[in-house]
């Protein structure tokens, strides 16, 4: 009998330490929104009440909470999506099918004080997802969501890029012929000076450090060249890879920027230092860097891909 009693008295403390156990944070800092992948709130009930009603009115509070949070996500610029449904009824139609996708992550009900805590999540990328819910809108109609245009970044001239199987051939490449003597011997074999093999390494992903300024993470964000002219932005990615990717990744740290690369299959990417910022959320590098990345992304095909990393301050 002890002993049954004892174990029912451990349960009930695990019940209600569960939720505790398990670490669960809110993440609604947008900068942290956009590192982690997902906003995850958490929704606590007023104490006395039974577990069915403490545990209905937790999922009322984190709704409501996940919706704040949401609505303060950054569309473009400095359009966020509260201001995109003022003058959107499509974003109005899609915000409310995406809070419909946020899945539970955690629950807990202190039976002593009666009441109860519920965590929702809810997913920027994948399947019921933010870039699921609004790949329409960033890819078809990017006015919605106020993303000025601007033309395609095109270059005047576009360096050839060779894989390291090939090489590239120096100005001092020459032949040397033999001087004949007074005697004649047979001609010898000319000596040629071979080029030596310069291997180029296949650019396979981009980190663009944009530590130097104040850049906000958002639902688009492009880079542009110091022409204002536009070099990615959602609508150069694959309608796969946007869901699962969006704009591409953002971090605080260089190394991090390569291992998040490296677990999207990239081994050799390309640092861009950026410019400036505009609108806070375009990226502006140089001419010669957007040369580069452009023949780079000819040969390798690396923006479709979303291969993109933005390391923030």
């Amino acid at each position: 009998m002890k002993k049954t009693l004892f174990v029912l008295i451990v349960a009930c403390m695990f019940a209600n330490s569960a939720f505790a156990q398990d670490k669960l944070v809110e993440v609604v800092n947008s900068d942290q929104i956009f590192q982690k992948g997902y906003i995850q709130v958490i929704g606590e009930s007023e104490s006395g009440q039974s577990r069915y009603r403490a545990k209905r009115a937790a999922e009322v509070v984190a709704q409501k909470r996940l919706l704040e949070i949401f609505q303060g996500l950054t569309l473009s610029g400095e359009t966020t999506v509260q201001d995109g449904m003022l003058s959107s009824e499509t974003i109005k139609t899609k915000v409310a099918g995406t809070l419909r996708g946020a899945t539970p992550c955690g629950e807990a009900f202190d039976r002593t004080e009666g009441y109860a805590r519920v965590c929702l999540r809810l997913n920027l990328h994948g399947n019921d997802s933010v870039y699921s819910s609004f790949k329409d809108i960033i890819v078809n109609n990017p006015n919605e969501l106020k993303v000025r245009e601007m033309p395609a970044f095109v270059p005047a001239s576009i360096p050839a890029v060779l894989p390291p199987t090939e090489t590239i051939p120096t100005a001092d490449e020459k032949v040397e012929v033999p001087v004949k003597t007074e005697k004649e011997t047979p001609a010898a074999a000319p000596v040629v000076k071979v080029a030596p093999v310069v291997a180029v390494v296949n650019v396979d992903g981009i980190i663009v450090d944009v530590r130097n300024f104040d850049f906000k993470p958002a639902l688009v964000n492009r880079i542009l060249t110091e022409n204002n002219e536009v070099l990615f932005d959602p609508s150069k990615v694959l309608n796969q890879v946007l869901i699962e990717r969006g704009c591409g990744g953002y971090t605080t740290d260089l190394q991090k920027a390569k291992a998040l690369l490296e677990s999207w299959g990239s081994k050799s990417p390309m640092i861009l230092h950026g410019k400036t910022v505009q609108n806070v959320t375009d990226a502006v590098v140089s001419s010669d860097d957007a040369t580069a990345l452009f023949a780079y992304d000819q040969k390798f095909n690396i923006l479709a891909q979303a291969k993109v990393v933005f390391v923030l301050k």
